[in-house]
């Protein structure tokens, strides 16, 4: 049990995770825009936010919007 009083240490990932993180999120943003953009955008978003905690962290940020991007394009199909 979590008590209040405790301090929460924040997720910290190692720099070849984050990086293969946010490599795995282009990858999967590159894919979503032939086929299955909605899951495949999330998948994309997700990746890169949690890649974004790692020392290299700020190369998520395009790949974030990449993949937002993938996602609002698939109401235009």
């Amino acid at each position: 049990m979590i008590r209040f009083d405790e301090i929460i240490k924040p997720i910290k990932l190692k720099s070849d995770t984050g990086v293969y993180m946010i490599l795995a999120g282009l990858l999967s943003a590159i894919a979503g825009i032939f086929v299955a953009p909605v899951p495949l955008g999330f998948l994309s978003v997700i990746l890169s936010f949690l890649g974004m905690k790692s020392p290299k962290g700020a190369w998520g940020i395009p790949v974030f919007l990449f993949g937002t991007g993938v996602i609002i394009s698939s109401l235009y199909r």
